[in-house]
Protein backbone atom coordinates (compact mmCIF):
# COMPACT_ATOMS: atom_id res chain seq x y z
CA UNK A 1 0.00 0.00 0.00
CA UNK A 2 3.16 2.39 0.63
CA UNK A 3 4.69 1.81 -2.57
CA UNK A 4 1.01 2.50 -4.02
CA UNK A 5 0.85 5.89 -2.14
CA UNK A 6 4.48 6.83 -3.14
CA UNK A 7 3.87 6.19 -6.87
CA UNK A 8 0.67 8.32 -6.88
CA UNK A 9 2.71 11.37 -5.52
CA UNK A 10 5.57 10.40 -8.09
CA UNK A 11 3.04 10.76 -10.86
CA UNK A 12 1.32 13.62 -9.48
CA UNK A 13 4.55 15.33 -9.50
CA UNK A 14 5.62 14.45 -12.97
CA UNK A 15 2.48 15.74 -14.02
CA UNK A 16 2.60 19.00 -12.61
CA UNK A 17 5.83 19.77 -13.32
CA UNK A 18 5.66 19.40 -16.86
CA UNK A 19 2.60 21.13 -17.27
CA UNK A 20 1.95 23.59 -14.26
CA UNK A 21 5.79 25.47 -13.64
CA UNK A 22 6.11 27.57 -16.23
CA UNK A 23 7.12 30.11 -13.56
CA UNK A 24 10.62 29.62 -13.07
CA UNK A 25 11.76 29.91 -16.71
CA UNK A 26 9.24 32.83 -17.51
CA UNK A 27 10.27 34.81 -13.95
CA UNK A 28 14.42 34.34 -14.76
CA UNK A 29 14.14 34.91 -18.68
CA UNK A 30 12.34 38.44 -17.68
CA UNK A 31 15.12 38.97 -15.16
CA UNK A 32 17.58 38.43 -17.94
CA UNK A 33 15.63 40.63 -20.24
CA UNK A 34 15.31 43.42 -17.58
CA UNK A 35 18.95 43.71 -16.85
CA UNK A 36 19.62 43.91 -20.07
CA UNK A 37 17.28 46.96 -20.96
CA UNK A 38 18.02 48.72 -17.66
CA UNK A 39 22.12 48.41 -18.27
CA UNK A 40 21.15 50.09 -22.46
CA UNK A 41 19.01 52.57 -20.68
CA UNK A 42 21.64 53.75 -18.38
CA UNK A 43 24.31 53.92 -20.54
CA UNK A 44 22.39 55.97 -22.83
CA UNK A 45 21.35 58.46 -20.27
CA UNK A 46 24.39 58.58 -19.32
CA UNK A 47 25.74 59.04 -22.51
CA UNK A 48 22.88 62.44 -23.40
CA UNK A 49 23.59 64.30 -20.20
CA UNK A 50 27.46 64.15 -20.10
CA UNK A 51 27.60 64.27 -23.45
CA UNK A 52 31.58 62.89 -23.68
CA UNK A 53 31.77 60.82 -20.61
CA UNK A 54 31.28 56.26 -20.19
CA UNK A 55 30.34 54.13 -17.96
CA UNK A 56 34.15 52.12 -18.16
CA UNK A 57 35.75 55.93 -17.53
CA UNK A 58 34.05 56.41 -14.17
CA UNK A 59 36.64 57.29 -11.71
CA UNK A 60 37.85 60.55 -9.89
CA UNK A 61 41.12 59.45 -11.60
CA UNK A 62 40.05 61.17 -15.29
CA UNK A 63 38.01 64.48 -14.19
CA UNK A 64 40.07 66.51 -16.01
CA UNK A 65 41.63 69.67 -13.82
CA UNK A 66 39.84 72.15 -15.30
CA UNK A 67 36.33 71.24 -13.33
CA UNK A 68 38.48 71.74 -10.19
CA UNK A 69 41.01 74.29 -10.79
CA UNK A 70 40.54 77.96 -12.08
CA UNK A 71 40.86 78.53 -16.01
CA UNK A 72 43.71 81.63 -16.82
CA UNK A 73 41.13 83.44 -18.50
CA UNK A 74 38.79 84.05 -15.48
CA UNK A 75 39.28 87.00 -13.50
CA UNK A 76 39.00 86.76 -9.54
CA UNK A 77 39.17 89.12 -7.13
CA UNK A 78 41.13 88.66 -3.81
CA UNK A 79 40.46 84.36 -5.31
CA UNK A 80 37.11 84.83 -5.37
CA UNK A 81 35.20 84.93 -8.96
CA UNK A 82 33.08 88.10 -9.13
CA UNK A 83 29.43 87.58 -9.85
CA UNK A 84 29.58 89.36 -12.58
CA UNK A 85 31.80 87.49 -14.85
CA UNK A 86 30.12 86.15 -17.45
CA UNK A 87 32.24 82.90 -17.04
CA UNK A 88 30.49 82.59 -13.70
CA UNK A 89 27.51 80.41 -15.22
CA UNK A 90 29.42 78.17 -16.85
CA UNK A 91 31.74 77.57 -13.93
CA UNK A 92 28.65 76.47 -12.37
CA UNK A 93 27.36 73.75 -14.73
CA UNK A 94 30.89 72.41 -14.48
CA UNK A 95 30.30 71.69 -10.64
CA UNK A 96 27.08 70.64 -11.39
CA UNK A 97 28.57 68.01 -13.74
CA UNK A 98 31.68 67.26 -11.17
CA UNK A 99 29.39 66.09 -8.45
CA UNK A 100 26.94 64.25 -11.39
CA UNK A 101 30.49 62.32 -11.65
CA UNK A 102 30.76 61.54 -7.94
CA UNK A 103 27.14 60.19 -7.81
CA UNK A 104 28.02 57.69 -11.08
CA UNK A 105 31.04 56.62 -8.99
CA UNK A 106 28.50 54.35 -6.87
CA UNK A 107 26.74 53.11 -9.78
CA UNK A 108 27.89 49.73 -9.55
CA UNK A 109 27.63 49.15 -6.70
CA UNK A 110 23.68 50.18 -7.31
CA UNK A 111 23.71 47.82 -9.73
CA UNK A 112 25.18 45.01 -8.18
CA UNK A 113 22.45 45.37 -5.31
CA UNK A 114 19.59 45.63 -7.24
CA UNK A 115 20.08 42.64 -8.80
CA UNK A 116 21.37 40.47 -5.37
CA UNK A 117 17.28 41.92 -4.76
CA UNK A 118 15.75 40.70 -7.76
CA UNK A 119 17.74 37.24 -7.38
CA UNK A 120 16.77 37.40 -3.78
CA UNK A 121 13.25 37.97 -4.94
CA UNK A 122 13.06 35.39 -7.29
CA UNK A 123 14.36 32.18 -4.79
CA UNK A 124 11.68 33.48 -2.28
CA UNK A 125 8.79 33.36 -5.17
CA UNK A 126 10.32 29.81 -6.16
CA UNK A 127 10.21 28.46 -2.39
CA UNK A 128 6.57 29.57 -2.24
CA UNK A 129 5.53 28.02 -5.82
CA UNK A 130 7.32 24.64 -4.66
CA UNK A 131 5.47 24.65 -1.27
CA UNK A 132 2.35 25.33 -2.92
CA UNK A 133 3.20 22.72 -5.47
CA UNK A 134 3.74 20.03 -3.24
CA UNK A 135 0.84 21.02 -0.93
CA UNK A 136 -1.21 20.18 -4.04
CA UNK A 137 0.18 17.00 -4.61
CA UNK A 138 -0.22 15.44 -0.89
CA UNK A 139 -3.63 16.91 -0.87
CA UNK A 140 -4.88 15.24 -3.32
CA UNK A 141 -2.98 11.42 -2.53
CA UNK A 142 -4.49 12.28 0.82
CA UNK A 143 -8.03 12.72 -0.46
CA UNK A 144 -7.76 9.55 -1.93
CA UNK A 145 -6.16 7.62 1.44
CA UNK A 146 -9.31 9.33 3.09
CA UNK A 147 -11.88 7.84 0.66
CA UNK A 148 -10.77 4.53 1.50
CA UNK A 149 -10.83 3.73 -2.53
CA UNK A 150 -7.28 2.33 -2.89
CA UNK A 151 -8.73 -0.19 0.26
CA UNK A 152 -10.94 -1.72 -2.12
CA UNK A 153 -10.17 -4.94 -3.25
CA UNK A 154 -11.61 -4.27 -6.43
CA UNK A 155 -9.93 -2.85 -9.62
CA UNK A 156 -10.93 0.04 -9.90
CA UNK A 157 -11.65 2.18 -13.42
CA UNK A 158 -10.77 6.08 -11.61
CA UNK A 159 -10.12 6.82 -7.98
CA UNK A 160 -13.00 8.58 -7.47
CA UNK A 161 -16.08 7.34 -8.18
CA UNK A 162 -16.44 4.38 -10.04
CA UNK A 163 -17.70 0.11 -10.27
CA UNK A 164 -14.92 -2.22 -10.16
CA UNK A 165 -14.43 -3.94 -12.86
CA UNK A 166 -15.35 -7.50 -11.43
CA UNK A 167 -19.24 -6.35 -11.47
CA UNK A 168 -19.29 -6.47 -14.71
CA UNK A 169 -17.66 -9.85 -15.37
CA UNK A 170 -19.99 -11.53 -12.65
CA UNK A 171 -23.28 -10.13 -13.96
CA UNK A 172 -25.02 -12.34 -15.74
CA UNK A 173 -28.86 -12.29 -17.48
CA UNK A 174 -31.38 -15.51 -17.25
CA UNK A 175 -33.08 -17.22 -19.71
CA UNK A 176 -35.42 -20.14 -20.11
CA UNK A 177 -36.08 -22.63 -23.18
CA UNK A 178 -38.95 -24.79 -22.97
CA UNK A 179 -37.27 -27.68 -25.73
CA UNK A 180 -34.44 -29.60 -24.73
CA UNK A 181 -33.06 -32.42 -27.28
CA UNK A 182 -31.56 -35.42 -25.67
CA UNK A 183 -28.23 -35.41 -26.86
CA UNK A 184 -25.35 -34.56 -24.93
CA UNK A 185 -24.67 -31.41 -27.03
CA UNK A 186 -27.25 -28.98 -26.12
CA UNK A 187 -28.14 -26.79 -29.03
CA UNK A 188 -30.68 -24.03 -29.26
CA UNK A 189 -31.55 -20.75 -31.08
CA UNK A 190 -31.50 -17.17 -29.55
CA UNK A 191 -35.18 -16.88 -30.82
CA UNK A 192 -35.95 -19.53 -28.38
CA UNK A 193 -34.53 -18.05 -25.41
CA UNK A 194 -36.76 -16.25 -22.85
CA UNK A 195 -35.90 -13.43 -20.96
CA UNK A 196 -36.32 -13.89 -17.05
CA UNK A 197 -34.28 -11.39 -15.29
CA UNK A 198 -31.00 -10.45 -13.93
CA UNK A 199 -28.50 -11.68 -11.38
CA UNK A 200 -25.25 -12.10 -10.17
CA UNK A 201 -22.26 -14.68 -9.48
CA UNK A 202 -20.98 -13.97 -5.51
CA UNK A 203 -19.07 -17.89 -5.98
CA UNK A 204 -15.97 -18.51 -8.00
CA UNK A 205 -17.61 -21.79 -8.79
CA UNK A 206 -20.36 -20.57 -10.10
CA UNK A 207 -23.24 -19.88 -7.73
CA UNK A 208 -25.64 -16.92 -8.88
CA UNK A 209 -28.11 -15.06 -6.97
CA UNK A 210 -31.44 -13.84 -8.47
CA UNK A 211 -34.88 -12.94 -7.25
CA UNK A 212 -37.32 -15.93 -6.58
CA UNK A 213 -40.21 -14.65 -8.68
CA UNK A 214 -38.05 -14.36 -11.89
CA UNK A 215 -37.58 -18.28 -11.82
CA UNK A 216 -40.82 -20.16 -12.53
CA UNK A 217 -41.77 -23.97 -13.42
CA UNK A 218 -38.67 -25.44 -12.18
CA UNK A 219 -39.07 -28.91 -13.01
CA UNK A 220 -40.35 -28.02 -17.07
CA UNK A 221 -38.12 -25.74 -18.52
CA UNK A 222 -34.32 -25.56 -19.29
CA UNK A 223 -32.40 -22.54 -17.73
CA UNK A 224 -29.86 -20.70 -19.58
CA UNK A 225 -26.57 -18.20 -18.04
CA UNK A 226 -25.11 -15.89 -20.31
CA UNK A 227 -22.30 -13.83 -18.79
CA UNK A 228 -19.82 -12.16 -20.73
CA UNK A 229 -21.18 -13.16 -24.11
CA UNK A 230 -21.10 -16.64 -23.58
CA UNK A 231 -23.94 -19.15 -22.29
CA UNK A 232 -23.90 -22.12 -19.85
CA UNK A 233 -26.57 -24.57 -18.62
CA UNK A 234 -28.00 -23.91 -14.85
CA UNK A 235 -29.40 -25.43 -12.23
CA UNK A 236 -31.64 -24.36 -9.14
CA UNK A 237 -30.10 -25.15 -5.69
CA UNK A 238 -32.80 -23.12 -3.55
CA UNK A 239 -35.37 -20.99 -3.75
CA UNK A 240 -36.96 -19.19 -0.81
CA UNK A 241 -40.28 -17.74 -1.57
CA UNK A 242 -40.71 -15.34 1.62
CA UNK A 243 -37.36 -13.43 1.04
CA UNK A 244 -37.95 -13.82 -2.84
CA UNK A 245 -34.29 -15.58 -3.19
CA UNK A 246 -33.26 -18.09 -5.66
CA UNK A 247 -29.89 -19.12 -5.66
CA UNK A 248 -28.47 -20.80 -9.01
CA UNK A 249 -25.60 -23.36 -9.49
CA UNK A 250 -23.65 -23.08 -13.80
CA UNK A 251 -22.97 -26.36 -14.91
CA UNK A 252 -19.24 -25.64 -15.15
CA UNK A 253 -16.06 -26.43 -13.86
CA UNK A 254 -15.00 -23.42 -14.82
CA UNK A 255 -13.96 -20.29 -11.80
CA UNK A 256 -15.75 -17.35 -12.60
CA UNK A 257 -15.33 -13.57 -11.49
CA UNK A 258 -17.71 -13.10 -8.62
CA UNK A 259 -18.75 -10.41 -6.36
CA UNK A 260 -18.47 -11.17 -2.57
CA UNK A 261 -21.90 -11.38 -0.10
CA UNK A 262 -19.43 -9.06 2.22
CA UNK A 263 -21.67 -7.41 5.44
CA UNK A 264 -19.22 -4.73 6.17
CA UNK A 265 -21.48 -2.49 4.76
CA UNK A 266 -24.70 -3.39 5.85
CA UNK A 267 -25.31 -0.20 7.47
CA UNK A 268 -26.03 2.23 4.80
CA UNK A 269 -26.87 6.19 5.89
CA UNK A 270 -29.84 8.33 4.04
CA UNK A 271 -28.69 9.95 1.40
CA UNK A 272 -25.71 7.24 0.29
CA UNK A 273 -24.78 7.53 -3.84
CA UNK A 274 -25.59 3.58 -4.65
CA UNK A 275 -25.61 1.78 -7.90
CA UNK A 276 -27.45 -0.36 -10.10
CA UNK A 277 -26.48 -2.65 -12.82
CA UNK A 278 -28.80 -5.16 -14.24
CA UNK A 279 -30.53 -6.21 -17.58
CA UNK A 280 -33.49 -4.42 -19.20
CA UNK A 281 -36.44 -6.82 -20.74
CA UNK A 282 -35.97 -5.98 -24.48
CA UNK A 283 -32.89 -4.14 -24.37
CA UNK A 284 -29.50 -6.16 -25.43
CA UNK A 285 -26.92 -4.52 -23.34
CA UNK A 286 -26.99 -3.57 -19.41
CA UNK A 287 -27.23 -0.57 -17.86
CA UNK A 288 -26.21 0.89 -14.71
CA UNK A 289 -27.50 3.61 -12.71
CA UNK A 290 -27.17 5.92 -9.90
CA UNK A 291 -28.86 7.45 -7.29
CA UNK A 292 -29.17 7.75 -3.38
CA UNK A 293 -30.43 5.53 -0.54
CA UNK A 294 -33.93 7.26 0.45
CA UNK A 295 -34.43 5.17 3.23
CA UNK A 296 -32.16 1.91 4.31
CA UNK A 297 -34.41 0.34 6.16
CA UNK A 298 -37.66 0.76 5.12
CA UNK A 299 -40.69 -1.80 6.33
CA UNK A 300 -44.72 -1.81 5.32
CA UNK A 301 -46.67 -2.72 7.98
CA UNK A 302 -49.58 -2.84 5.41
CA UNK A 303 -48.64 -4.12 2.57
CA UNK A 304 -50.22 -7.54 2.50
CA UNK A 305 -49.37 -8.64 -1.02
CA UNK A 306 -45.64 -8.53 -1.20
CA UNK A 307 -44.85 -11.83 -2.79
CA UNK A 308 -46.57 -14.28 -4.94
CA UNK A 309 -48.17 -16.49 -1.53
CA UNK A 310 -50.13 -12.77 -0.71
CA UNK A 311 -48.03 -12.73 2.53
CA UNK A 312 -47.11 -9.40 3.97
CA UNK A 313 -43.42 -8.10 3.89
CA UNK A 314 -41.25 -9.48 6.90
CA UNK A 315 -37.78 -7.82 6.08
CA UNK A 316 -36.94 -4.30 5.96
CA UNK A 317 -35.35 -3.15 2.89
CA UNK A 318 -33.58 -0.21 1.08
CA UNK A 319 -35.33 2.05 -0.40
CA UNK A 320 -33.33 3.61 -3.03
CA UNK A 321 -34.27 6.39 -5.83
CA UNK A 322 -32.66 4.33 -8.92
CA UNK A 323 -35.26 3.41 -11.92
CA UNK A 324 -36.00 0.07 -11.70
CA UNK A 325 -37.30 -1.30 -14.91
CA UNK A 326 -38.89 -4.60 -15.79
CA UNK A 327 -35.92 -7.32 -16.10
CA UNK A 328 -33.82 -5.57 -12.97
CA UNK A 329 -34.71 -7.93 -10.64
CA UNK A 330 -32.10 -9.68 -8.82
CA UNK A 331 -29.37 -7.41 -10.08
CA UNK A 332 -26.77 -6.32 -7.83
CA UNK A 333 -27.07 -2.65 -5.74
CA UNK A 334 -23.40 -1.56 -4.83
CA UNK A 335 -22.15 1.55 -2.91
CA UNK A 336 -19.85 4.32 -4.56
CA UNK A 337 -16.51 1.94 -3.24
CA UNK A 338 -17.73 -1.44 -4.87
CA UNK A 339 -18.86 -3.07 -2.05
CA UNK A 340 -22.44 -5.40 -2.33
CA UNK A 341 -25.17 -3.42 0.27
CA UNK A 342 -27.97 -5.45 -1.56
CA UNK A 343 -30.09 -6.80 -4.60
CA UNK A 344 -32.98 -5.53 -6.36
CA UNK A 345 -36.32 -7.07 -5.50
CA UNK A 346 -38.92 -4.87 -6.81
CA UNK A 347 -40.25 -1.00 -7.39
CA UNK A 348 -43.17 0.33 -5.82
CA UNK A 349 -43.90 3.69 -6.91
CA UNK A 350 -41.01 5.47 -8.35
CA UNK A 351 -38.67 3.55 -5.91
CA UNK A 352 -36.40 0.86 -5.84
CA UNK A 353 -36.43 -1.91 -2.90
CA UNK A 354 -33.86 -3.73 -2.30
CA UNK A 355 -32.87 -6.54 0.10
CA UNK A 356 -29.82 -6.06 2.53
CA UNK A 357 -26.81 -7.80 1.93
CA UNK A 358 -26.84 -9.13 5.83
CA UNK A 359 -30.35 -11.07 4.85
CA UNK A 360 -29.17 -12.21 1.23
CA UNK A 361 -25.49 -14.07 3.09
CA UNK A 362 -27.66 -16.08 5.93
CA UNK A 363 -30.09 -17.31 3.49
CA UNK A 364 -27.95 -17.99 0.39
CA UNK A 365 -26.10 -20.31 2.81
CA UNK A 366 -28.98 -22.18 3.69
CA UNK A 367 -30.21 -22.35 0.06
CA UNK A 368 -26.93 -23.47 -1.31
CA UNK A 369 -25.79 -26.17 1.01
CA UNK A 370 -29.48 -27.45 1.74
CA UNK A 371 -31.42 -26.27 -0.94
CA UNK A 372 -34.58 -25.19 1.81
CA UNK A 373 -34.48 -22.01 4.54
CA UNK A 374 -37.00 -22.14 6.92
CA UNK A 375 -36.89 -18.59 9.08
CA UNK A 376 -35.68 -18.89 13.29
CA UNK A 377 -38.83 -20.19 14.93
CA UNK A 378 -39.04 -18.63 18.51
CA UNK A 379 -42.38 -19.05 18.97
CA UNK A 380 -44.13 -15.78 19.81
CA UNK A 381 -46.78 -13.85 18.69
CA UNK A 382 -46.00 -10.00 19.00
CA UNK A 383 -47.96 -6.91 18.85
CA UNK A 384 -47.28 -3.58 17.82
CA UNK A 385 -49.21 -1.18 20.28
CA UNK A 386 -48.76 2.70 20.52
CA UNK A 387 -49.73 4.92 23.30
CA UNK A 388 -49.48 8.64 24.08
CA UNK A 389 -47.11 9.78 27.49
CA UNK A 390 -48.78 11.14 29.59
CA UNK A 391 -48.31 14.99 29.78
CA UNK A 392 -47.23 15.05 26.52
CA UNK A 393 -48.48 15.08 22.97
CA UNK A 394 -45.65 12.37 21.76
CA UNK A 395 -46.29 8.84 21.78
CA UNK A 396 -44.59 5.90 21.64
CA UNK A 397 -44.75 2.64 20.23
CA UNK A 398 -43.76 -0.80 22.34
CA UNK A 399 -43.54 -3.98 20.96
CA UNK A 400 -45.41 -6.59 23.10
CA UNK A 401 -45.71 -10.22 23.47
CA UNK A 402 -49.02 -11.14 22.88
CA UNK A 403 -48.74 -15.54 23.24
CA UNK A 404 -46.28 -17.74 23.76
CA UNK A 405 -46.45 -20.98 21.63
CA UNK A 406 -46.37 -24.01 24.31
CA UNK A 407 -42.92 -25.83 24.30
CA UNK A 408 -41.25 -23.32 21.98
CA UNK A 409 -37.80 -22.13 22.47
CA UNK A 410 -39.38 -18.88 23.97
CA UNK A 411 -41.62 -20.22 26.24
CA UNK A 412 -38.48 -22.75 27.67
CA UNK A 413 -36.29 -19.41 27.74
CA UNK A 414 -38.57 -18.12 30.56
CA UNK A 415 -40.06 -15.34 28.38
CA UNK A 416 -43.81 -14.72 29.07
CA UNK A 417 -47.35 -12.90 28.14
CA UNK A 418 -47.41 -9.15 28.40
CA UNK A 419 -43.52 -8.72 28.16
CA UNK A 420 -42.23 -5.84 25.86
CA UNK A 421 -39.42 -6.55 23.74
CA UNK A 422 -36.34 -4.01 24.07
CA UNK A 423 -33.89 -5.39 22.20
CA UNK A 424 -32.21 -8.36 20.72
CA UNK A 425 -28.67 -9.22 20.43
CA UNK A 426 -28.05 -5.52 21.59
CA UNK A 427 -30.14 -3.90 19.10
CA UNK A 428 -32.94 -1.75 19.83
CA UNK A 429 -36.49 -3.27 18.31
CA UNK A 430 -39.17 -1.01 17.06
CA UNK A 431 -41.46 -3.32 14.80
CA UNK A 432 -41.85 -6.17 13.86
CA UNK A 433 -39.77 -6.01 10.72
CA UNK A 434 -36.80 -5.34 12.80
CA UNK A 435 -37.37 -8.54 14.02
CA UNK A 436 -37.36 -11.03 11.33
CA UNK A 437 -34.39 -9.29 9.68
CA UNK A 438 -32.14 -9.76 12.83
CA UNK A 439 -33.44 -13.73 12.84
CA UNK A 440 -33.14 -13.88 9.16
CA UNK A 441 -29.20 -12.12 9.28
CA UNK A 442 -27.49 -13.83 12.22
CA UNK A 443 -26.62 -17.41 11.98
CA UNK A 444 -26.28 -18.36 15.83
CA UNK A 445 -28.30 -20.68 17.62
CA UNK A 446 -28.82 -18.50 20.04
CA UNK A 447 -30.26 -15.00 20.38
CA UNK A 448 -29.86 -12.50 23.30
CA UNK A 449 -33.47 -11.11 24.76
CA UNK A 450 -33.78 -8.22 26.48
CA UNK A 451 -37.46 -7.63 27.57
CA UNK A 452 -39.04 -5.25 30.11
CA UNK A 453 -41.49 -6.92 32.98
CA UNK A 454 -42.98 -4.88 35.48
CA UNK A 455 -40.82 -2.19 35.02
CA UNK A 456 -38.07 -4.21 35.56
CA UNK A 457 -35.32 -5.01 32.76
CA UNK A 458 -34.63 -8.78 32.17
CA UNK A 459 -32.23 -10.76 29.71
CA UNK A 460 -32.81 -14.01 28.60
CA UNK A 461 -31.03 -16.24 26.27
CA UNK A 462 -32.83 -18.16 23.87
CA UNK A 463 -31.97 -21.03 21.15
CA UNK A 464 -33.80 -20.71 17.93
CA UNK A 465 -34.74 -23.27 15.87
CA UNK A 466 -35.17 -23.88 12.22
CA UNK A 467 -37.78 -26.42 10.79
CA UNK A 468 -35.80 -27.86 7.62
Amino acid sequence: MKKTYFWLIYCRTKSVWNNDLPFQKCYAQDIINHFLNSYNYTMNNIKNKMGYFYLYNFSLKNIPLSYCENDNNILLNNGILDKNTPLNKNMKNKKNNFFKLLEYEYLAIKIVLYYLKCSLRFLIFTLVHFYLFFYNCFNIVLYIIRKRILNNKNKQLNYYFSIPINLYNCFVTIYKISKRNNSSEFNFKIDDLAFLGSGFIYDKRGYILTAAHNITHLEEDTFLIKNCDDFYLAKVSGLHDESDICVMKIISKKKFPYIPLDTKRENLKQGELVITFGQIQNFDKETCSIGIVNQPKQTFSKFTSFNKNQQPCLYPFIQISNPINNGMSGSPLIDQYGNLVGMIQKKIDNYGLALPVNILKNITEYLQYKGIYKEPFLGIILKEKEFTIKNSLSSKKELKVHDILSNSPADISGLKKEDVLLSINNQNIKNICEVHEILNSTSDKFINVEILRQNKKLKFKVKTQNYI
